[in-house]
């Protein structure tokens, strides 16, 4: 199956759309992993984090998910909570995310020692590296 896009992958000018989307597609077509789709939309997860900024719902991803590219970014692009401001903070708060002083601190510690223990040892200092590391191993 092909991999699912990089976490820092802009669609629409923002990060984790592109990924969330394609989640959303798999989904939507029940190629999801269990292991993603058991999380997808989760409120403590990046998906969370990334729809409670932009004041949306999984259900509307779930949605949009099946409409071509460019009607899945017009759509993006024309909810009240987005705008060019907004993205650049999004982009970068993800970015950060996991790394001291951003959402989701506490929780990276305890993903490393769990789920992603098998990274350990390495200097992995947010969610997005976390991820990248772990598909390239995967």
């Amino acid at each position: 199956m092909e991999p699912l896009p990089s976490p820092r992958t802009p669609f629409a000018g923002a990060v984790w759309l592109a990924r969330i989307l394609e989640k959303a597609r798999r989904m939507n077509a029940g190629t999801l992993p269990a292991e993603y789709a058991s999380r997808f939309g989760a409120a403590n997860g990046t998906d969370g984090q990334f729809l409670g900024f932009f004041q949306f719902g999984p259900d509307q991803i779930l949605a949009i998910a099946g409409r071509p590219d460019e009607e899945a970014a017009a759509w993006f692009l024309s909810q009240p909570a987005v705008t060019a401001a907004r993205i650049i903070e999004w982009n970068h708060l993800a970015e950060n995310l996991g790394r001291e002083g951003f959402p989701m601190a506490e929780r990276l510690p305890v993903a490393l020692a769990t789920t992603y223990a098998h990274l350990q040892g390495r200097d992995l200092q947010t969610l997005f590296e976390v991820i990248e590391a772990d598909e390239e191993i995967c």
